[in-house]
């Protein structure tokens, strides 16, 4: 039974008596308190400063001292079930200090009306002209009172006065749905242990999907690349020009190990509040670094992609990846060279050896000149990028001078900047 303390009555039956705290046996003065309380909080303007066209009102009947009725009204109170707006009051009969029963009684809603709806909600679990809740731990009973209104009566079962053929029945209905629990709750515990034992290991990731690895090594490829081009810890250009070589070099390999763990909590009922819970999906990586001087790996740590998690069997597990290999070399610089006839040639301050012919690709069709090139030539993990920017350099060409008998070639220059 839920304990959440709503006592304002907008639907009938046994959903009205689940939404509160009342029950039978409770001390007729905690009645009178969370009456008192739910009439003036149903009274209460909302946030706008409105009042609600329903009214609640309520007051207390005594006998030698005792409580014997609390009663709570309502005027014009919308009700769910039946659409319409009423008038109606409860009463909370006491006998000997405690809730013995309670009664609704409804000034313009019929007997007729309450029983449409007790038999479409609660038909299955109607005997008689009893209408059980449907652990039979409480009953209603639809009459007309002796004061002309249509009444519900609420109690608590009392087994021992029943007879014996609606024991029976009721003993074998409980039985039925007691062995359906206890089946659902005994399926439900071998979901959770399969769940558990599934959801307890980590995946490999190449092992058992293996194109989601090839996916992932793929994007770790690329968020590589990708940081090469934008990484603002390497050395501009204005600063690779004070250099004696005039080219900057990172060139490292790694290693790396991914694998997610996960720290989620489900959600809690402790009967009185839900403790809700987390999503919460962590990835914890090892990186190595084989060779090279990113002694802290810092450059691979910071372009790591998302591992993905994987669907085993119905459930979404963990997983694990590891990508050996991972070469990364980048190199930035200045030269100057001379294309002629898709011939390029390095004039001055030369790149690395293994990267001339990158270059050289990239600038073989310009027009036969002088350039300067600022360039920067990237590999990783087998994939090649070369970017270029090209200044052209003006140079000075020798006169051809003719003497006695001879030819001379008087002072072909060629100024490089």
């Amino acid at each position: 039974m839920n304990r959440i303390i709503i006592l304002t009555v907008l639907v009938l039956g046994f959903g009205q008596l689940k939404s509160q705290t009342i029950e039978i046996g409770q001390d007729a003065e905690q009645i009178k308190r969370l009456v008192e309380w739910t009439t003036k909080d149903h009274n209460r303007p909302d946030s706008y400063g409105r009042y609600s066209d329903a009214r609640a009102s309520w007051d207390v009947l005594y006998n030698n001292g005792q409580i014997t009725d609390v009663i709570q009204c309502y005027s014009n109170q919308y009700l769910i079930d039946f659409r319409v707006s009423a008038n109606f009051c409860k009463h909370y009969i006491m006998e000997y200090g405690q809730l013995a029963y309670v009664l609704t009684q409804y000034e313009d809603v019929s007997n007729e009306q309450l029983n449409e709806f007790f038999n479409s909600s609660y038909g299955d679990y109607k005997s008689g002209n009893l209408f059980f809740s449907d652990d039979y731990e409480h009953y209603s009973k639809i009459y007309l009172a002796k004061n002309g209104y249509a009444t519900v009566e609420w109690r608590k079962t009392e087994p021992n006065e029943l007879p014996s053929d609606l024991k029976t029945k009721i003993a074998t209905k409980l039985k039925a749905e007691q062995d359906a629990e206890a089946k659902r709750i005994k399926e439900e515990e071998e979901r959770k242990a399969k769940e558990k034992e599934i959801k307890s290991k980590t995946y490999n990731l190449e092992e058992y999907d293996n194109a989601k690895y090839n996916s992932f090594v793929n994007d770790l490829r690329n968020s590589l690349i990708e940081r090469l081009k934008s990484n603002s810890s390497f050395p501009d250009y204005y600063k690779i020009e004070q250099e004696s070589q005039k080219y900057f070099r990172f060139q490292n390999t790694y290693s790396a190990y991914y694998k997610l763990v996960d720290y989620s909590r489900e959600s809690v009922d402790y009967g009185y509040y839900i403790a809700a819970g987390s999503n919460d999906v962590r990835s914890e990586n090892k990186f190595t670094l084989i060779s090279g001087d990113d002694n802290s790996c810092q450059f691979i740590k910071y372009a790591s992609p998302s591992l993905p998690t994987l669907n085993y069997k119905g459930y979404s597990v963990m997983t694990e990846a590891t990508v050996n290999n991972i070469t990364v070399d980048y190199v930035k610089g200045i030269t100057n060279v001379k294309v002629k006839n898709g011939v390029v040639t390095y004039k001055k301050y030369l790149p690395p050896t293994d990267i001339q012919s990158l270059i050289s690709e990239k600038l073989k069709s310009e027009p036969n000149g002088l350039y300067q090139v600022k360039y920067e030539v990237g590999q990783v993990m087998g994939d090649t990028f070369v970017t270029t920017e090209k200044t052209k350099i003006k140079s000075t060409a020798g006169k051809i001078l003719k003497t006695t008998g001879t030819i001379l070639l008087v002072g072909a220059i060629l100024i490089f900047l």
